[in-house]
């Protein structure tokens, strides 16, 4: 476990496997989030995950070039997700290794 700097606002927990993801996803509270890397319609991007009651939903952002850490326009919105939608949306916004952040 990793604690956050004296006076940082934000506490993230890195998660390595989709199974990690997942499970993370079912106990979400409604002030916590996900976030990961991906690819939506061909461009880089960045996946954030939220919950309120049952429902999830996905904002996907453009992740610019290079290595800064902003975030682009957003790309997608897809909310009203039930826990089984959002497994095999993952998957496929998620190609390959997951490295995702609870927050």
């Amino acid at each position: 476990m990793r604690i956050a700097p004296r006076g940082a606002l934000l506490y993230e927990r890195r998660l390595d496997s989709f199974s990690a993801l997942f499970e993370e996803a079912k106990s979400l509270d409604e002030d916590a989030g996900l976030r990961m890397s991906g690819r939506y319609a061909g461009r880089s991007c960045y996946i954030f995950v939220t919950r309120f009651g049952r429902a999830y939903t996905v904002m996907v952002y453009e992740r610019p070039s290079g290595k800064g850490k902003t975030v682009g326009r957003r790309l997608a919105v897809m909310e009203h997700l039930e826990a089984n939608e959002l497994q095999p949306l993952l998957r496929k916004l998620v190609p390959g290794r997951v490295v995702a952040y609870s927050y």
